[in-house]
């Protein structure tokens, strides 16, 4: 049995602490107690997507000896609220605090969430703790402080979907901004993370890392790529299937689709909306004073709604589902799961995915496990395991063609440093992410500050050492922006090394190699394909006037 932290582990020259009870070292079941001088604070409590029971929640064994006296939501995606209820049912009287927008969507998701736990005949909590959950929910807007728990908080914009919260935490005169789940990329439904005009120095910052050993391509680029491929498979007879994360993506791709087809990009062909996606986007139709300017805009100057007009459908039922399923007419769905672990998703998946005139486009992110990772690794004709109507895995044949979209609600790494660097700070907790996410930002870090990255139950001493902090974090931002720009401009060689069985990329003298660290990687392409590799580089190489020219990286196979 694991051993957990008490009170009286508590170290008592520092008096901020942090434990991660889920998503420290995974994206799911996102979960994280600070144990502070006046109290403790419990920020999220999420569920793993695609576990069942107990294997789908955060460890909340710590609870029992510090148990929170309020706690926070920054946003209403599953993997932060679904375990909700199991929190509020065991500290009944304790507050919980959140926008506005999360209250709102949080009883769709909560009410989707027990649907499909009890169709899987694992629970996770009864319809009465659901209501007793959303009773303890207070809604605060943001930047407004919150000091009626002996410390004070203030929510904060962080993009990444409406409502989404980063959140500013004080303790004993000490500060920690915690980013929660963070994008500095508008979109269509989303404003950009709001980054203040001037620094504001903290003792530490916890933050995701999700795409921490990753630069995302250019999000125009990659909807235009998007639009393109799906006129491609329209104008050919196929259907495309779009598995989304029903809360935040499917309005996105909605709208990005919505305008495609007004503008004569693509066939004007149904568009169905089915799973969760409906419901969310009904909502969204009704939220609009909290979504950006010009979807208010449009409908002011249009007269029709946002998101609710023509050709989009809503699929009402299951009846109605299997007559689009069996249809041969071109069409484009919305449905959810967006990792095709459950929901309708598969559903449509199951049936399309053997022909080849169909086509599915995977829009966010895919966890390890999940059947929408191990879809993209496929060669066509390949065999994925995909969830029938009652739960359980069965073989499909994939010949449709299958290919990946960066259209992340995410920061890459380059984004997370410019939101770190507008918070210095001496000790940084990095969370939300895989090994190598973590690790390879980590290492972008690791001179700069000091950087943890615990596993869920260590208890962190968030000591300050703020001897390097500003200065260091500001001037590596600067550095891999004027990086990023020559890589942006840079042709770069590759080839292949056939006696020592690797690919050399070949950097050009004026591009530094300094954003490849050793490592491993996955290495895609934009059509989806994964190959793993190690990137290791050369002994640096002299020219005659001494001066080093950057090494090659060599990426090995394997």
């Amino acid at each position: 049995m694991p051993q957990y932290a008490k009170a009286k582990d508590i170290d008592p020259v520092s008096d901020l602490h942090f434990m991660g009870l889920g998503g420290t070292d995974e994206v799911g079941a996102s979960s994280y107690l600070y144990v502070l001088k006046e109290g403790n604070l419990l920020i999220d409590a999420g569920v793993r997507p695609g576990r069942l029971g107990d294997a789908a929640l955060p460890d909340f064994t710590p609870l029992a000896d510090l148990k929170p006296s309020a706690m926070i939501l920054t946003h209403a995606h599953l993997d932060h609220l679904g375990a909700l209820p199991v929190v509020t049912s065991r500290f009944p009287k304790m507050l919980v605090y959140c926008t506005q927008a999360t209250a709102r969507i949080a009883n769709l998701v909560l009410g989707d969430t027990l649907k499909i736990s009890t169709q899987q005949g694992v629970p996770l909590f009864s319809a009465g703790q659901m209501m007793q959950a959303l009773e303890r929910l207070r809604i605060i807007p943001y930047f407004e402080t919150i000091t009626d728990h002996g410390y004070s908080f203030m929510l904060i914009p962080s993009g990444h979907l409406i409502g989404a919260a980063s959140v500013l935490i004080s303790s004993g005169g000490r500060e920690v901004f915690h980013t929660g789940d963070v994008s500095n990329i508008a979109t269509p439904v989303v404003n950009a993370a709001h980054m203040p005009a001037e620094p504001i120095s903290v003792s530490a910052v916890v933050s995701e890392s999700t795409y921490g050993d990753t630069l995302l391509p250019s999000r125009k680029e990659q909807v235009k790529t998007f639009v393109t491929a799906i006129g491609q498979t329209l104008r050919g007879g196929g259907r495309v299937l779009i598995p989304s994360f029903a809360l935040g993506r499917a309005q996105e791709i909605t709208q990005v689709l919505l305008g495609a087809m007004t503008s004569g990009l693509i066939p004007k062909v149904p568009l169905y909306l089915d799973g969760l996606t409906r419901g969310i986007t009904e909502l969204y139709e009704d939220m609009l004073d909290e979504l950006p300017d010009g979807l208010n805009n449009f409908k002011r100057s249009s007269g029709q709604p946002a998101f609710l007009r023509e050709p989009l459908h809503l699929v009402k039922d299951r009846c109605e589902r299997e007559r689009i399923i069996h249809s041969d007419r071109p069409a484009v769905v919305i449905a959810s799961s967006g990792m095709l672990h459950a929901g309708a998703s598969p559903q449509y998946a199951r049936a399309w995915l053997p022909s080849a005139d169909n086509a599915l486009f995977v829009v966010g992110y895919q966890d390890a496990e999940s059947p929408g990772r191990r879809l993209l690794e496929l060669q066509q004709g390949g065999e994925v395991m995909l969830p029938n109507d009652k739960g359980n895995l069965e073989p499909v044949s994939a010949y449709s063609r299958v290919e990946r979209f960066y259209l992340s609600a995410h920061a890459d790494r380059g984004g997370l440093i410019g939101l770190i660097s507008r918070y210095p700070a001496g000790r940084m907790i990095l969370t939300h992410g895989e090994v190598s996410a973590r690790n390879n930002l980590a290492g972008y870090l690791n001179t700069k500050m000091d950087v943890s990255l615990p596993k869920a139950g260590d208890l962190v001493a968030l000591k300050d050492g703020g001897h390097r902090r500003g200065a260091f974090i500001q001037a590596s931002t600067k550095k891999l922006a004027a990086t990023k720009e020559r890589h942006a401009r840079a042709k770069v060689e590759i080839s292949y090394d056939a006696e020592h069985h690797v690919l050399v990329v070949e950097l050009p003298d004026k591009l530094s190699g300094e954003l490849f660290q050793s490592g491993e990687y996955s290495l895609e392409v934009l059509k989806g394909k994964l190959t793993k590799i190690k990137l290791v580089q050369r002994d640096t190489d002299t020219d005659q006037a001494g001066v080093e020219i950057d090494p090659p990286i060599e990426a090995e196979l394997s």
